[in-house]
């Protein structure tokens, strides 16, 4: 079993499953850690929270120094990979202090530690993803959320190993869906996708209205009802 917890601080709006409510303090010490390190940095370098390209992170070290490895790969700028960067980084030192069981949503981008199959909801759809063991999930989407976004997907989900990678990439491909794509316009955008990404991702899935492609290795795809009181959002 697994305790089920709710973690706001500014900007960072999180749902934690974890085994117990000590884990769940490790995960949000570490969430405000890395939340520290990306304010400090933008403190001495405020174009790092501005770039919409990959940009020269000059003398960036740990969760800054990854954002912008993972926006020099994927095309995009640093803070397109944050949300995945802080689920990542919390569910890393948690694993570290011992726990075997948690998950993060960072507002749709997660980062999963799990021996126990989970249902993953497609928001807004009905459609989920059965997965398990150590993966992220990051959701970039033009009609839905805060998040800067160039194209009008109802959600681009890629699954990586790499939290920072997996949510820079989703914004790369989000930005790439336009307003008047239909089924042949997203499964060639996905080819172009995966010539880039395949080395660095699992795969992924674009959802546009009533088309949905997919590329790469995801998992199992089901049918499910989304209780829409369990998204996380503000």
């Amino acid at each position: 079993m697994y305790k089920r917890f709710k973690f706001r601080h500014k900007e960072t709006i999180v749902t934690i499953l974890v085994e117990s409510k000590e884990y769940y303090e490790i995960a949000v010490k570490a969430i405000l850690k890395a939340r520290k390190e990306i304010e400090n940095y933008i403190s001495k370098d405020p174009f790092f929270l501005t770039a919409l390209e990959p940009y020269d992170c000059v003398n960036a070290e740990g969760i800054v120094k990854k954002m912008c490895k993972a926006a020099r790969i994927a095309g995009v700028g640093p803070m397109a990979s944050v949300a995945g960067a802080i689920a990542g980084y919390a569910v890393e030192e948690t694993i570290k202090a011992g726990a075997e069981f948690i998950v993060i949503d960072n507002g749709g981008d997660i980062a999963i530690n799990s021996d126990k199959e989970l249902t993953i909801g497609i928001y807004p759809t009905n459609l989920a993803f059965k997965v398990s063991g150590n993966v992220c999930i990051c959701t970039s989407s033009g009609k839905i959320g805060h998040s800067i976004s160039f194209g009008c997907a109802d959600a681009v989900t890629v699954f990586s190993k790499d939290c920072c990678i997996a949510d820079a990439f989703a914004t790369s491909l989000a930005n790439e869906i336009k307003e008047d794509f239909k089924q042949k316009e997203i499964e060639n955008t996905l080819k172009r996708f995966w010539r880039k990404a395949k080395n660095y991702v699992r795969g992924a899935i674009v959802v546009k209205d009533e088309y949905i492609g997919f590329v790469g290795d995801i998992p199992k795809l089901v049918e499910a009802r989304v209780d829409y009181d369990l998204i996380t959002k503000g």
